[in-house]
């Protein structure tokens, strides 16, 4: 009788656990522009391990130039505590984070390794847009939120 119990409260907290939402908790905002490289502002975002930071999606959306014509673009919003203030770049960890230690994030971000954890709580990477060079040189940023 006390195997069926467990038994039987085992699968109903497995179901329950594989019920529950795995996916990024960092709201869906549409998100598709372009920037002009060529501006003085985005000048960074011509040369290895430039950035630069736009507006868009959740908290600001952080660019990163790994090579002259690959681009990786995240979405500035925490996934552990998604009210938190936006992350910033620290160069010399090469993360995004808060500057902030009394933060709720406590977490860094790897824009290297496609936006993941690199240390902290969180459990989600950060929320990545897709982007593209354009034939005019401007680098589009976008997401498919209407696609699905």
């Amino acid at each position: 009788m006390k195997v069926k119990m467990f038994c039987e409260l085992f699968f109903s907290v497995m179901f329950f656990l594989s019920c529950q939402s795995s996916e990024n908790p960092v709201p869906q905002f549409a998100v598709d522009f372009c920037i002009p490289l060529n501006n003085a502002q985005y000048s960074a975002l011509q040369n290895a391990g430039g950035y630069a930071y736009v507006t868009g999606g959740v908290r600001g959306i952080f660019v990163y130039c790994l090579s002259p014509g690959e681009y990786y673009a995240y979405d500035r919003c925490c996934t552990f505590n998604i009210t938190d203030s936006a992350l910033v770049y620290d160069t010399k960890k090469h993360c995004l984070m808060h500057r902030d230690t009394t933060t709720n994030c406590m977490s860094q971000f790897s824009p290297l390794l496609q936006g993941a954890v690199a240390q902290g709580p969180a459990q989600y990477p950060l929320k990545k847009y897709q982007t593209e060079l354009t034939s005019n040189g401007q680098l589009r940023i976008y997401n498919d939120i209407y696609a699905k």
